[in-house]
This record gives structure tokens, sequence and C-alpha cells, in this order.
């Protein structure tokens, strides 16, 4: 015949995996957050774009996510007139759309062109008020706008927190 098991010896073990399984949880999302060890781009001041090009560097992850919770670090970037086309060049810094802010003539074409090696909502550019995205997980994506009227365009990442903005005038 079988030995009865003690309840206590039950709780003390559900406690132990309920334990374990905190841990891992915490473990685990702070190796996913920016400033963990991981390799990524630095911010630059300039209005050219970082962005990774080395294949073998880690892909970032959305800060506006997974990072302290601050607001989008603002860098000003310019159009460079293209064949008649104002073309928008973004890359990624820490996690971050960069450069970020944008103004634009309206009536003259526009371009989008995000660069940078990401992963997830990050990866996954969109321009809500116009219904484009993009997938940047090859490492670049264009994004033809057009000409645009007058007023503010945003672009977020796929989650819509990690944003930046156009103004149109």
């Amino acid at each position: 015949m079988a030995r009865p098991r003690s309840r206590g010896l039950e709780v003390v073990l559900f406690a132990a995996v309920v334990a374990v399984a905190l841990v891992a949880i915490v473990l685990g999302s702070r190796a996913l957050r920016p400033g963990s060890g991981a390799p990524l781009a630095q911010s630059s001041t300039s209005a050219e774009p970082v962005a990774q090009t080395s294949p073998s560097a880690k892909a970032q992850i959305c800060a506006s996510c997974w990072g302290d919770g601050s607001p989008d670090p603002q860098t000003t970037g310019a159009a460079v007139m293209e064949n008649g086309v104002q073309v928008l060049k973004v890359g990624l810094a820490s996690g971050y759309y960069e450069p970020n802010n944008f103004t634009v003539q309206a009536g003259v074409p526009v371009t989008v062109v995000f660069t940078g090696n990401a992963e997830g909502c990050l990866a996954e550019p969109e321009l809500p008020e116009l219904g484009l995205k993009a997938d940047m997980s090859g490492g670049s994506a264009t994004l033809v706008l057009g000409q645009l009227k007058p007023g503010k365009y945003s672009f977020t990442c796929s989650m819509g927190v990690n944003e930046g903005t156009i103004t149109v005038r």
C-alpha cells in the first residue's frame, strides 16, 4: 500500500516551481532589453541615419517596448532630393528610429527608406495615416508616399509606440 503524501510537501514543491519560473521570466526579459550587454548601434547627432550594416550584428528590438519607458529621443533629419523626390533616410540607433523628425515640402513626392538590422515590431515600420506598412527584416524597406498634403504624418513600429513625425508644409 502506498504511503500518503504530505500536503505540506506539495505546497513547497509548487512554490519552488513558481519561483524558478519567475526567475526565468525576469532574466529572459532583461536579456531582451537594450543595455543588457548586446551590441547595439550608437546614437548620432548628424542628420544621417545610424544603421547596422554588419550581417553578423545582433538585430535591434524596439526600445519603446523593451526599454526603460523613457520617451523616444528626438532627432531631426533632412530630406535629400534625388531625381525630384524628397528621400527621408531613417536608420536605427539603440532600438529607436533615427532620425525621427522630418519636414518636407508639400506637393513634392516623398519616399522613406528604413535601414538597419531589426526584429519584432521595429522591423515593421508603418505610416498609419496613409495605411502603409513595410518589412525591413531583410535590412531595409522603402515606402513611396507620393505627394503629400500639408499636415503631420507619423511613422511608427508595428505596435505604434516607437514614433517619428513627418511635417509637410
